[in-house]
């Protein structure tokens, strides 16, 4: 019987695997939605994913080997195109908190779609390697995952949610 106290099956792991298993769920059907519908789930998934991130437990890789990756280059550059095209002129935006910034004196341009599949890669990596069920490596892949947010993936988060903010209640139009 599999030990309840292992990382791998913490509440707040389960949890997280749902909330990132949907959030990738979710960006892969962007074709299928209207844009204002996708700032607004987006920017409720986001802080909910944060949120459960923020909440894993600590752990330590067991192997010294890295776990598989599953989301391919082409993958990858196929979701960030169908979100670029989803948001359209509303996918630029101006990034003021970057480490290059201190070496500029004018913002840097970004993209919503370049740090929601920055986002998308090690959450759905981890999702794949989490849903193989192999405890080694589930721990691996949410150690991984981890650290990945915490070097990351968790600033990108909190930048494309101020992006997407903007674009929700500051755009031109703001109809979404």
């Amino acid at each position: 019987m599999k030990s309840s106290n292992q990382p791998i099956f913490d509440a707040n792991t389960v949890e997280f695997v749902t909330v990132a298993a949907e959030f990738c769920g979710f960006l892969e059907r962007t074709p299928e939605m209207q844009p204002s519908e996708f700032v607004d789930r987006s920017l409720k998934l986001l802080p909910l994913l944060y949120l459960k991130a923020s909440l894993l437990p600590d752990c330590e890789p067991l192997d010294d080997i890295e776990p598989e990756t599953f989301v391919t280059e082409t993958d990858y550059e196929h979701l960030r195109s169908l979100i670029a095209e989803q948001l359209g002129p509303d996918d630029d935006y101006l990034e003021v908190f970057l480490d290059d910034m201190a070496f500029s004196d004018t913002p840097i341009k970004q993209n919503i779609s370049e740090g929601l599949a920055d986002i998308y890669q090690p959450l759905k990596d981890f999702v794949c390697v989490y849903s193989l069920g192999l405890d080694r490596t589930m721990n691996d892949s949410l150690w991984r995952c981890r650290e990945q947010f915490a070097s990351y993936w968790g600033r990108t988060l909190v930048n494309v949610m101020r992006a997407l903010h903007n674009v929700k209640y500051h755009g031109e139009e703001s109809k979404c």
